[in-house]
Parts: structure tokens; C-alpha cells; sequence
């Protein structure tokens, strides 16, 4: 195994001295206009996570994918705030992003990236322009391999403090001692060996858990280890507990949890069967850092999953020996451009 565990305590303290203010700005002023998030990858989950918190104050957000951000009109984009999120601001998806972004709105798009380095071409876009809302964090220290882990982190602990200027991140720098819960609907304990028969995991969210759940079957599928859905409790209700009952063998279910969805965690657990493997990631925080302690806990369950499956998130197994490459190849830029956005006569 080449796993590298997550440096929790550094990206923590990293994050608590990290000067957030100028970000801050961005998000609050002119709150009455919508904000529309983008990102590849891991970042996906941190514009899901940026959308919820700018909705949570009282704005409407949207967080979408580089590719269908393209499909947006320029009027939609001009009258948005929106928001590019790269670790390395390299990749071409952020790269055409940001240039059509800032080609229709260069006075309310941002850029938030976690270097400063020469290869951050978002940043070089930005300070070409003259814009001043390339928000890049120095002196990072985040690592990842092939499966974003602790850029994902970083960002969580940086926007926490954005719409949270009182949290206190320091109680995260130690991990909890029961990050997650498994077990059968009946109450049975469970260990993580009893769970190698399933290859599907249903992660059921509330509120503050939708970021978290998209960053987790993200991880899932990009480590090889399993097929996940992510589908909010009440569309749950709406049908989709079909699949758990027809495949209880090959499947758990696994909540993710805040004060405010005790109750219905309660009462959909009801109709499960009692043979149904449960997963419960909880959280005691009713605030920005629920998502956030929620984020380690389910680090935490990727990691151990991973060690007790024999999965190297660093650099998954390729069994059909698909070139990493050639995904990235694919010229989604100029397909982009010659395009365009969707439009209708």
C-alpha cells in the first residue's frame, strides 16, 4: 500500500493562520446577486460546499461543473457573481472557464486556487486582466495523489472561516476517536471486514451533509472501490429505497448527519429492514463546521475502507489499463468554443 494518511493537524493550522479576509469580501458583498460555482474533480465539491454556504446567507447559488457552465448564456454569467475553484488553477476546464468568465464579467469572477506558483495559468488570466480577485492562499502545504484528500480538506477549513469568522478550527486538529458508526438496522455491531461484499453505497444527506456526501462518492469512484449515489433523504422516500431492498446483500446505506436531521435519520431507518448495513456519519455542529467535522469523519471511513480493501487511492489499480492520460486529452476546450452556450430561437 503507497496511501499517504492525511496530514489532518497541519492543513488545520494552516487554515486557522490563513489570512481569509479579501475572500470574505468577495462572498458578502453584493449579496443579492446569485453565485454561480465552478470546479473539476475534488474542487466540485468545494464550489457544492461555497453554494451552500452563500445560499445559507440569504443569496441564490448554483454549483455546476466547467462543462455546463459553458452551456450558461453570457447574460446569465454577467449578471452572477462566479466562482473558479482549481487547486493548481492548470487544468484546461478552469483554464476556459476562467477566460470566458472574465471576458463577460471581469468585475465579479474569482478565482480560488491553493498555489501561487508559475503553473497557476487562472491566476496569470487574472492579473492579465487587472482583476484583484484571484484569491490565492501561500505557503500551503497539501498533498494529494490521484484522489483529491487534503486539498478538499484545505478548502473546507478555509471557507468555514469565510462564513464563520468565530469558528474555531483548533477542535478539528485532533481526530475523533469514533469518526463513524457501522452497523446493522437492528443494532448489530458491525467491523469494516463485514462490509466486503458490498459493492454499492447509497449516501443519504440533509443540509450541511451535501457537499460532504458529493466529496465522498467522488473519492469512491475515483479510487475504483465502489459505485455510489448521492440523493438528499426525502428523494430517498420518493422511491429510491427500492434499490436498497432489492440488493440489502450488496449494498449499505450510509447517513450523513446533523441536528437537524435526527428525527428523519430516525424515521427513515423505520422502514429498513433490519439486516440493512448502515453507515451513520454524525456530527454535533449546527453551523459551517458540521460539513467540515463531517468531511474528516468520512475521510476517515474512505481511508480505513481503502487500507482494509487493499485500495491505493495514491495511484489506483487500472485493471483495464486505460491511459490516465488520454482522458485529459480530450479537447473539450475547442468543442467548448465551437459550441457554445445553449441557446434557444
Amino acid at each position: 500500500m503507497k496511501n499517504t494518511p492525511v496530514n489532518f493537524p497541519t492543513i488545520i493550522s494552516e487554515a486557522a493562520a490563513a489570512d481569509v479576509s479579501s475572500l470574505r469580501e468577495f462572498f458578502f458583498s453584493d449579496p443579492s446577486r446569485p453565485l454561480v460555482a465552478t470546479g473539476s474533480g475534488g474542487a466540485e465539491a468545494v464550489g457544492d460546499f461555497a453554494a451552500l454556504l452563500y445560499g445559507a446567507r440569504g443569496g441564490m447559488s448554483l454549483s455546476v461543473s466547467p462543462y455546463t457552465l459553458n452551456s450558461f448564456s453570457d447574460s446569465a454569467l454577467s449578471t452572477s457573481k462566479v466562482l473558479l475553484v482549481s487547486k493548481g488553477g492548470h487544468n484546461n476546464d478552469i483554464i476556459f472557464a476562467a477566460k470566458r468568465s472574465l471576458s463577460v464579467n471581469p468585475s465579479r469572477s474569482a478565482s480560488f486556487t491553493l498555489y501561487t506558483g508559475e503553473k497557476n495559468e487562472v491566476r496569470k488570466l487574472f492579473l492579465k486582466a487587472g482583476s484583484t480577485l484571484s484569491f490565492d492562499i501561500p505557503d500551503l502545504h497539501v498533498h494529494d495523489g490521484f484522489v483529491s484528500t487534503e486539498s478538499t480538506l484545505m478548502y473546507f477549513a478555509l471557507l468555514c472561516r469565510v462564513f464563520d469568522p468565530d469558528c474555531d478550527l483548533r477542535k478539528y486538529s485532533t481526530l475523533p476517536e469514533v469518526p463513524y458508526k457501522v452497523e446493522l438496522n437492528d443494532g448489530t455491531p458491525l467491523s469494516l471486514a463485514d462490509l466486503h461484499g458490498v459493492n454499492h453505497f447509497v449516501f443519504l444527506h440533509g443540509s450541511w451533509g451535501r457537499p460532504v456526501s458529493k466529496a465522498l462518492e467522488g473519492k469512491f469512484f475515483e479510487s475504483g472501490m465502489a459505485p455510489s449515489t448521492v440523493v438528499d433523504l426525502r428523494n430517498y422516500c420518493h422511491g429510491r429505497f427500492i434499490f436498497t431492498s432489492n440488493h440489502l446483500e450488496e449494498s449499505a446505506v450510509v447517513f450523513f448527519v446533523s441536528p437537524r436531521e435526527k428525527d428523519l435519520v430516525r424515521r427513515v431507518r423505520e422502514f429498513l429492514p433490519p439486516s440493512t448495513k448502515i453507515i451513520t456519519i454524525e456530527t454535533e455542529s449546527d453551523s459551517p463546521e458540521a460539513s467540515l467535522d463531517q468531511l474528516i469523519r468520512s475521510n476517515l471511513l474512505f481511508t480505513d475502507l481503502c487500507e482494509e480493501r487493499g485500495v491505493d487511492f495514491s495511484s489506483p489499480s487500472n485493471k483495464g489499463r486505460i491511459d490516465k492520460r488520454k482522458p485529459m486529452w480530450i479537447p473539450f476546450m475547442s468543442e467548448m468554443k465551437k459550441n457554445g452556450p445553449l441557446t434557444l430561437g
